[in-house]
């Protein structure tokens, strides 16, 4: 019998059943006509109104990711472009002071002493003990309070661990000397572990310009608690209000403890397979930082970097950012009782009276207007007119007494990290100098970047021209007078998979650093432990992202950031490790940095992604293309002869070659000295080699010498992680010592 078709309805005649009836136009062919074209006209006005426009024109919608990590469902696969990323600053008000390295202060009604147990990061936290019954507190002092002016509002963050107290519990706080106080102040009363919490402080309620931070606990005599990673920041009064609806959790992942000028350091978009975390679907990172004021007036104050037509990312630069050593050409300016001011008098191109700077241990400079005067020690002027900057610092910061006018080349030692004192006074730098004969001048480098550590080492009469171990400079940032537009380095694209995807956004992602894994019973990588030293990554690590071989995945097992003094671990076996491999770790640093948002896109329609798709083809073929460009161009050219500055006595020989270079695109130094009457005991620093120049661990090698009656004997000389050359063993004789060597120098 007859049927009609199941899309159009279409008569159909079934050959036996009906075989015998007479052929009918009109339902046979004209009905089943009829039928077709009026599909046929559907089909045209469907082209016309649906599918034309999806291939016409590409359609998006926009997506914004949030800092920390967040589930985004989509239906089907597809790329993100990433469009726009602003940047971000947190100026902690503390310098380092709330990371209790050392201790804060002041203490009333309590005691204090550092944990190196009961802490969050660094190598201690603060223990507080109540020393008579009520309310103990420890005091930390915030430098160049209230950077805006009066009525600047404040953000106290921190952690807080209960030890015995049977009291209310332990909190922070922000005060000033009329006693108004923030609010929002959760009482802790947690033992088993450190917990979040936060104090914000309004200071359109006060006209007081100096402000305290504290800790405090309540019970009685006797009982304490732990503290860490106190920080104070300005914020703005759309903050302020936003911040006020946080959970403690919240505040401490959008403003973590950070430490100097924090700028949006190298983000980061990661889409992970699971919510454990372990392995990456796809991940976007960027190689800059974007840098804003501490409390922005409009978006437009903000370094941004936005994605061009080309698929390339391009940072505009609104400010710039300079570490302050002594490699900068400082001269002195004036001199006022205790303190003196030096001059910088060529920045690029500033904007007056924008400038922030932190000191060696991240105290925040206070600042005076172009045209006035110093006031006091540890401030700074930036004049755009003249492009000149002033800094003062004080005698017992410099080691400048008040009869003393330093020279261009101690003011540049300095900023190297070295004090000046009088070797006629004290042998450990403790004291000023204060002569007018110019004698008797020594300096010594700080043992850590800490105001009240008074620990100083390697005393020498000769000025020195390197930066001191382990010192970490000033540094500068202010507003460029026009922006910098510039192409930012990236790796890899963000895509989404259909169904959920679990995002993670977040900052100081370090991109296959070099690394030297050292073996025991198993290969380490960022191993704390003294023997591991040269496992070491240049940051300490919160956690890994991977370790590659030869640019290729390899597989590791990784501990978390807390079983080493150096945070995250990573391992394998012996029978795994290939020993020619070139080995390289992507990490995220365990020092914290500001997250800002990402706004982003997503294609919906055909076009859309058929563009995406092109562009990342071309873009990708750009990119190899400039591989191949830069591998064959790419020469074996050493860097030139560097020529130390000797110390204690020791002179080269003029015809002979004493210097130091790196062999090749390498990081092999090679080091050869002829030097001649010197002083000869174990111990005495023949010079230092500066940073990228030093060995990962210290080494000795040989070293010959000879008199002037032609004897030769052979001694040893140290090779050590700070820098330090220097004689260890046997008494060389002073007519000539020679040496020769080679060595890696630290990644």
């Amino acid at each position: 019998m007859s049927s009609n078709t199941e899309k159009l309805n279409l008569l159909k005649v079934d050959p036996v059943a009906d075989g015998e009836q007479y052929f009918n136009v009109d339902t046979m062919l004209n009905a089943n006509w009829d039928k077709v074209d009026a599909f046929a006209d559907q089909m045209s006005d469907k082209v016309d109104g649906d599918l034309l426009p999806r291939l016409n024109t590409a359609q998006t919608n926009t997506i914004t990711f949030k800092p920390g990590t967040q589930t985004i469902t989509v239906a089907r696969d597809m790329p993100v472009n990433v469009t726009t990323l602003q940047g971000k600053m947190l100026l902690n008000l503390t310098g380092r002071s709330g990371g209790f390295e050392q201790l804060p202060g002041f203490f009333l009604n309590a005691s204090g002493s550092l944990d190196t147990v009961n802490k969050v990061s660094g190598n201690s936290g603060l223990k507080v003990t109540i020393t008579n019954n009520g309310t103990g507190i420890a005091g930390v002092p915030i430098y160049n309070p209230k950077l805006g002016a009066n009525g600047a509002k404040y953000l106290i963050r921190g952690v807080i661990k209960n030890g015995n107290l049977s009291g209310d519990g332990a909190y922070i706080q922000i005060t000033d000397t009329v006693a108004y106080a923030a609010n929002n102040l959760p009482l802790i009363k947690t033992s088993e572990k450190f917990v979040n919490c936060f104090a914000l402080y309004d200071g359109t309620k006060s006209n007081n310009n100096t402000i305290s931070a504290y800790m405090a606990l309540k019970g009685q005599s006797g009982e304490y608690a732990y503290f860490d990673e106190v920080a104070v920041y300005e914020i703005s009064n759309e903050e302020y209000i936003r911040v006020s609806s946080l959970t403690a959790d919240e505040v401490a992942s959008q403003y973590p403890y950070t430490e100097g000028l924090a700028g949006v350091k190298n983000p980061y978009a990661i889409r992970w397979t699971n919510s454990s975390k372990t392995d990456i679907a796809s991940m976007l990172a960027f190689d800059t930082e974007l840098l804003a004021p501490p409390v922005p007036t409009s978006d437009v104050e903000r370094d941004r970097l936005e994605q061009g037509a080309d698929g390339q990312y391009y940072k505009t630069s609104v400010w710039n950012k300079i570490v302050l050593d002594g490699s900068l050409p400082w001269a002195f300016a004036q001199s006022w009782t205790g303190y003196k001011a030096v001059t910088w008098q060529d920045v690029p191109a500033p904007v007056s009276n924008t400038g922030y700077i932190t000191k060696y241990n991240k105290v925040v400079l206070s600042r005076w207007l172009a045209g006035s005067g110093a006031t006091s020690a540890d401030s700074h002027v930036l004049d755009g007119t003249t492009s000149d900057l002033w800094i003062t610092v004080s005698a017992a910061d410099s080691g400048w007494g008040d009869n003393y006018t330093p020279t261009n080349d101690e003011i540049k030692a300095y900023f190297y990290g070295w004090k000046m004192y009088d070797a006629s006074i004290s042998t450990d730098g403790s004291n000023i100098y204060n002569r007018t004969d110019g004698t008797n001048k020594a300096w010594c480098r700080r043992t850590n970047g800490f105001s009240s550590d008074n620990g100083y080492a390697d005393g020498s009469f000769t000025l020195p021209n390197t930066l001191a171990f382990k010192f970490s400079p000033y540094e500068l940032m202010y507003k460029r007078l026009s922006a910098v537009i510039e192409p930012t380095p990236s790796e890899g694209v963000l895509s989404f998979g259909a169904g959920e995807n679990i995002i993670e956004l977040g900052s100081g992602l370090v991109l296959r650093e070099p690394v030297k894994p050292y073996r025991d019973n198993l290969w380490n990588i960022n191993n704390g432990s003294p023997s591991y030293e040269s496992s070491l990554t240049k940051f300490k690590i919160d956690r890994f992202i991977g370790v590659y071989k030869n640019g290729y995945l390899d597989k590791w097992i990784f501990y978390p950031n807390n079983v080493t003094k150096a945070g995250a671990l990573a391992q394998k076996s012996a029978l795994d490790y290939d020993p020619t491999g070139a080995y390289t770790a992507s990490y995220i640093r365990l020092d914290k940095f500001p997250v800002s948002v990402i706004q982003s896109s997503i294609p919906i329609n055909e076009l859309a992604i058929l563009n995406d798709l092109i562009r990342d083809v071309q873009q990708a073929t750009r990119r190899v293309s400039a591989v191949e460009l830069e591998k064959a161009e790419k020469t074996q050219i050493s860097s030139p002869w560097i020529v130390p500055t000797l110390l204690n006595g020791w002179t080269a020989i003029s015809g002979y070659r004493t210097g130091y270079r790196k062999i090749g695109n390498s990081n092999i130094v090679q080091m050869s000295g002829v030097l001649t009457n010197g002083v000869t005991t174990v111990g005495t620093v023949l010079f230092y080699l500066p940073q990228g120049y030093r060995p990962a661990s210290s080494f000795v090698f040989t070293a010959n010498s000879r008199n002037n009656s032609g004897s030769y004997n052979s001694i040893t000389l140290d090779v050590r992680d700070s820098g330090a050359v220097l004689i260890s063993f046997g008494t060389p004789y002073t007519g000539a010592l020679t040496f020769e060597v080679t060595f890696e120098a630290e990644q």
